[in-house]
This record gives structure tokens, C-alpha cells and sequence, in this order.
């Protein structure tokens, strides 16, 4: 039971970090435990890898006008 509360603490305070969710205090003490332990390096690095791939692969509209636009304009037609 012990491995599974930290696996999911460790899975929290990564998904925090990326999430610009931690405070500066302990965004220290989460990065200096990346450094020194294996598990939170190796969980660090996938989520990095992840998230990457995801700003990668997801097409975002450059000029959010041309998106309202098409809103207004599918509205009109419907």
C-alpha cells in the first residue's frame, strides 16, 4: 500500500510542477529530489516527454479572430 500513496504523491507533485502549480519553495525541494532520486528523475522525463509530443501534435489556430469567426459563421448557417 506504501509503494501506491507514493507513486501517486510522486505523479501529483509532477503534474503540479508542469502545471506551474507549485509554490517557489517547494518547486525547489521537488527539483532537487528529481536530482537525487531515480523514480522522480524517470517520472519527471516521461511527463516532460509527454507533454512535448502533445504541444507537438496539437494544432492550435494562430489568430484566435479567425476562430470566432468561424464560430459566427457556423452559427449564421445553422
Amino acid at each position: 500500500m506504501k509503494n501506491i500513496n507514493e507513486h501517486e504523491e510522486l505523479q501529483k507533485q509532477v503534474g503540479m510542477y508542469f502545471d506551474q502549480a507549485l509554490d517557489p519553495q517547494s518547486k525547489d525541494a521537488f527539483l532537487q529530489r528529481v536530482n537525487s532520486d531515480p523514480a522522480y528523475q524517470q517520472a519527471f522525463q516521461h511527463e516532460q516527454v509527454i507533454r512535448d509530443n502533445i504541444k507537438k501534435l496539437i494544432h492550435r489556430p494562430g489568430d484566435a479572430s479567425q476562430l470566432i469567426q468561424a464560430i459566427k459563421n457556423s452559427i449564421g448557417k445553422g
